[in-house]
């Protein structure tokens, strides 16, 4: 199955808003005129959700928007409904839930990723053994034939940081991510010495949060934002009821800032994961 790409969805969204802002118009007043809600609009406007060929054209009247914008725009939103089939995640597209085939769709396009690990190890810093041994004791009862493939899907995910123009990646890890063995000891001394290989890179910052920080904003659970060239950062949530793009970016970002704040510097966070390492 097929996903339609979250992207294209994205840079509408963004277009609809700086046509909005031109005219001076808040969300509620747009929303308004156009017949929508205010939820609504903004959820367009964030490419969360895709927009009806009645309600862009009623936007774009509001807006006052040239025949030629409304033109291409027309023709920006037709594209966001087609099935690109070239993006290399579809063949995973049905084992995955399309929330997380979004989240892969825009790590892609990503200028920089930041990630919050409260329990685990973020997915794009995973080796293939830790990344099996969580899958396998998962909340999720997973065929040993979907294990492999969410693997396979997670391996490919990680290869944007080979790129020539890697995006940023700032991670931070509670220190029960390093003490937790999963897979058992050899499996998490390898996972170990991967993330201090990681952390040396020079486009990734990876801190720790250590135990004696006490309790920190990261309760919730783990976290990523991706940002763009053009502005408004995605961000994306996993829980128990499903994955999650929440509406108050700006409250997640402050939530990052105060985590690393609690985090030890990079050397300090690199010396205490090769210290995990070599109890193990």
């Amino acid at each position: 199955m097929a996903v339609a790409s979250p992207t294209a969805r994205r840079k509408l969204g963004i277009e609809l808003k700086t046509l909005r802002e031109a005219a001076q118009l808040n969300i509620e007043q747009a929303a308004g005129t156009a017949g929508i809600s205010d939820s609504h609009l903004s959820r367009i406007e964030r490419g969360r959700v895709g927009v009806r060929l009645l309600t862009l054209r009623a936007l774009l009247r509001t807006y006052g928007a040239s025949e030629e914008v409304a033109q291409r725009l027309e023709q920006t939103a037709a594209d966001t409904t087609k099935r690109n089939d070239k993006d290399w995640w579809q063949p995973y597209a049905s084992t995955i839930s399309e929330k997380y085939a979004s989240l892969i769709a825009f790590e892609s396009e990503a200028t920089s990723i930041k990630a919050f690990g409260p329990w685990a190890v973020p997915g794009l810093l995973q080796t293939e053994d830790y990344a099996r041994a969580l899958l396998r004791n998962g909340p999720a009862r997973l065929r040993p034939e979907e294990i492999e493939t969410r693997i396979e899907a997670r391996k490919s995910r990680q290869a944007i940081f080979d790129q020539e123009r890697p995006p940023s990646g700032w991670f931070i890890l509670d220190e029960a991510v390093l003490r937790r063995r999963v897979g058992g000891p050899e499996v998490m001394s390898k996972q170990l010495r991967h993330l201090a290989t990681v952390a040396q890179r020079p486009h990734v910052d990876l801190q720790v949060i250590p135990y004696a920080a006490g309790a920190h904003a990261g309760s919730l659970g783990p976290l990523v934002i991706l940002g763009f060239a053009e502005g408004d950062d995605v961000v994306y949530c996993e829980t128990y009821a499903g994955d999650l793009y929440p509406e108050a970016v700006a409250w997640y970002g402050d939530v990052f800032d105060r985590l690393a704040q609690d985090a030890l510097r990079r050397s300090e966070s690199l010396l205490l994961i090769q210290s995990a390492a070599e109890e193990l």
